[in-house]
């Protein structure tokens, strides 16, 4: 495993900023083992290719980070976001259509046990107020999972240091809902629907507006996806994307939890190379971890630590204030 940060044979700095303060975050949500972490990994992979797709697809969406980023730093034309939740794909929907609404609630709703209960346990119609759910059971429940079994961070005593209301930055967010809103001519929300449907309808979309389009696909993890996801998936699910992805043509990229099965799985594809990368996970407790990235494009970064210590930031600053200097 490569110890240094990720590097492209262009000789751009299109990795991690110079400094933790510097990196962008957009996406309200929170996700354990988030995937903003990997946007370097794919701004190198686009850049080794040299590609800037038209379309970027994240059929699996969840908190959108990796292509509102891209988006974000126009290393690609438009993004079609989606996922296969409706709870989350009313949120998308939401920040798009009525951000001005999402953001009045956000400054105004209340952080309690009561009001977390309330959005738990009621079936909303509207798609406004599922949104509005989403968005507060993410930010006030244990690890930000939206699964049924997941509680309230603080637990429903309360007792802990940390309240309902300690991952709920109203100005923060209410900056990032209207961030993400900025962008809302170049993002598309698919329907809440099959994550190869969407696939399938954006490659259509595509050849007729003869543009160019790339997939990046992270669909839940063989390994504790049951805790973590409101629809998990199958061993056959697992295995009928395997056999799916075997068709496609166009770039993709696709990121995994190391399970012995998906690597199984894998290995031997005829449309894919299986690489490792070395992620730092966010949640409970902060840790590196193995990840697996199975792609189709002609060549993936050399490097692949995609995280740094605080003695690697320090040192960056330096280097860059040294820099700066000269």
């Amino acid at each position: 495993m490569h110890t240094t940060l990720l590097s492209n044979s262009r000789g751009g700095d299109i990795r991690e900023p110079r400094s933790r303060r510097d990196r962008i975050v957009l996406s309200p949500l929170r996700y354990p083992g988030g995937k903003r972490r990997l946007v370097p990994y794919l701004a190198a992979a686009l850049a080794e290719n040299g590609l800037k797709p038209d379309l970027f697809v994240e059929p699996y969406a969840g908190g959108a980070s990796v292509s509102l980023e891209l988006l974000h730093r126009d290393l690609v034309g438009r993004i079609v976001i989606g996922d296969a939740d409706p709870m989350v794909n009313a949120f998308w929907e939401t920040v798009v259509t009525d951000v001005d609404w999402l953001c009045k609630q956000v400054e105004s709703i209340s952080l309690n046990l009561e009001t977390w209960q309330r959005m738990k346990q009621t079936c909303f119609r509207s798609r406004k107020n599922l949104a509005l759910a989403c968005l507060y059971l993410n930010r006030t429940s244990f690890n930000g999972t939206l699964h049924q079994r997941a509680g309230p961070i603080g637990g429903k005593a309360q007792a802990s240091e940390y309240d309902i209301g300690c991952r709920f930055p109203r100005e923060r967010l209410i900056s990032r809902l209207r961030s993400c809103a900025k962008l809302a001519n170049r993002i598309e929300v698919a329907p809440a629907q099959d994550a190869m449907l969407t696939v399938r309808q954006s490659r259509e979309k595509a050849r007729r507006d003869d543009a160019s389009v790339f997939f990046y696909l992270d669909p839940p993890f063989w390994a504790k996806s049951k805790y973590l996801y409101r629809r998990a998936f199958t061993e056959l699910e697992h295995e009928r994307l395997a056999d799916q992805l075997q068709w496609i043509k166009d770039p993709f990229l696709l990121s995994y939890d190391p399970a012995p099965e998906i690597i199984e799985l894998y290995t031997g594809h005829s449309a894919a190379t299986v690489a490792e990368i070395e992620l730092l996970y966010s949640g409970s407790s902060r840790s590196a971890g193995i990840e697996v990235v199975i792609s189709n494009v002609a060549k993936l970064p050399v490097e692949t630590k995609l995280w740094r210590t605080s003695r690697e930031w320090q040192d960056a600053r330096r280097a860059a204030a040294q820099a700066t200097a000269k």
